[in-house]
């Protein structure tokens, strides 16, 4: 009887099985390698985006146009001004006047709201 067990009836089966039972064994170290190498290609991925949001926020900031450097009025009180009269010459517009007058005070750092002829304050820019 020839064919009367299984590895009669499947010889080349049995070859097969034992090699591809050793490749197993290099199928399952590389198959380690492979996710630990798809674990590193993840992590690489995920720097490479956060160094480029990070690094795309950084030129946002240094490309932003810059405001320009206004040159700062200055102005000699003349006799017989006062820092509300020289407040509502050279306010904007809407502005209300006693702003103004706080303003100048800061910018020039008055202690008092008096002024003196040939006194040089300087205005501020709204």
């Amino acid at each position: 009887m020839k064919y009367s067990t299984y590895q009669s009836i499947f010889p080349m089966n049995l070859e097969k099985l034992q090699e591809n039972q050793k490749k197993g064994n290099k199928g399952f170290s590389q198959l380690i390698a492979q996710m630990i190498t798809n674990t590193l290609l993840l992590k690489l991925l995920i720097l490479v985006i956060v160094v480029w949001i990070a690094g795309a926020g950084v030129l946002t900031v240094f490309a932003a146009p810059s405001v320009p450097k206004v040159e700062v009025t200055k102005l000699t009180v003349q006799s017989g001004d006062t820092l509300w009269q020289i407040a509502i010459k050279h306010k904007p517009e809407r502005m209300d006047t006693r702003v103004y007058i706080e303003g100048i005070v800061r910018i020039n750092g008055l202690e008092d709201r008096g002024v003196q002829a040939g006194q040089v304050l300087r205005l501020p820019y709204f």
